[in-house]
């Protein structure tokens, strides 16, 4: 089957042939119908995220099950979706058992795509205990993204940063988790405003409902510590201090961005202010379920280009150069 690998030490994926799967017990073959392509990608071509095997890469899945281990006892209809849970957690650790499967600290996991084979082939071995139904009427290439660029502000927004009716909430940057992030809280009743470089972007974001949009070169003229809430998608020294100026007493900061590999915190002003930074890493199974449900409702509508799988190299040479739109997904 065609597979896009990650080698060591190469800038490109390598494009090839390999067996196809087989599955475990536990395990079920998907035959992929759409892969979304992240940053996260990047970092590692970059090496920034080092890993010493080869393996195909792909953490956003979607896809039908066509074949299943001999301990799995769930009945799978065919034409039916299925996203995979990229964190791929062991279902039974402390974390995965309350609740917390994100954090799941299994020293033999690894994730979907990312240190193990992922999605950007023509089939995907994954636990069945990982993968979650997608309802009827979401295409492959919007459940495939929303595993990762709505699962992560999802995750983020509600579950950490307690988002909720009347929370005052400043987003920064809008890219494809910001765009997929202020609907999200908007959709929890939430009072937006959204700050970007790009025009197209802001007017995308009022297209959604936003009423407060600025170009980032006009953030000054906010009114500092005036939000409950403020998610930097950008995670850059600047974009932080600007968190740190705008956020409220009291309030939290959600750090998604990972644009530097350092953030400043000016410490006084924290301590002071009792300022909450709370990190945030990709979602829970549990959360995944919950936000499809968002999708079908209409309530948060993901913007997604397609192309052919095998355009992988260009489309990720596309988005370092910053001229993917929103988010992109891969069609075998």
């Amino acid at each position: 089957m065609f597979a896009a690998r990650y080698v060591p030490g190469k800038k490109e994926l390598s494009l090839g042939d390999i067996p196809k799967p087989t599955p475990g017990p536990l395990d079920v073959i998907l035959k992929i119908r759409a892969a979304g392509i992240c940053h996260s990608d990047l970092h590692v071509l970059h090496g920034e995220v080092p890993y010493k095997e080869t393996f195909t890469m792909g953490h956003e899945a979607c896809g039908e099950v066509v074949e299943k281990g001999s301990e799995v006892t769930e009945n799978y209809s065919a034409g039916d979706l299925y996203a995979v849970h990229g964190p791929n957690p062991c279902g039974h650790c402390n974390y995965c058992r309350t609740g917390h499967d994100n954090l799941c600290n299994d020293p033999s996991r690894t994730f979907i795509g990312l240190g193990q084979d992922g999605a950007y082939a023509e089939y995907l071995k994954v636990p069945a205990r990982n993968i979650v139904k997608v309802p009827k009427g979401i295409s492959p290439e919007i459940a495939a993204v929303a595993t990762d660029a709505v699962l992560t502000p999802y995750h983020a927004i509600k579950t950490k940063g307690g988002v909720g009716l009347g929370s005052k909430v400043l987003a920064i940057g809008l890219g494809g988790l910001g765009m997929n992030g202020v609907q999200i809280a908007l959709a929890l009743g939430a009072e937006v405003t959204a700050v970007d470089l790009k025009d197209a972007n802001l007017e995308m974001a009022k297209s959604f409902g936003v009423q407060n949009v600025l170009n980032s070169k006009q953030i000054s003229s906010l009114q500092p510590l005036s939000f409950d809430v403020v998610v930097d998608f950008v995670g850059l020294e600047s974009t932080f201090k600007d968190a740190q100026n705008f956020v409220k007493p009291g309030g939290t900061i959600l750090l998604i961005g990972l644009g530097s590999a350092q953030v400043p915190l000016t410490t006084a002003t924290a301590i002071t202010f009792e300022t909450k930074v709370q990190a945030s890493f990709w979602g829970t199974h549990v959360e995944m379920q919950e936000l499809y449900e968002l999708i079908a409702q209409g309530k948060i509508k993901p913007q997604v280009q397609t192309a052919p799988m095998k355009e992988v190299n260009h489309w990720l040479h596309e988005l370092e150069a910053g001229r993917i739109k929103s988010r992109m997904a891969l069609l075998p």
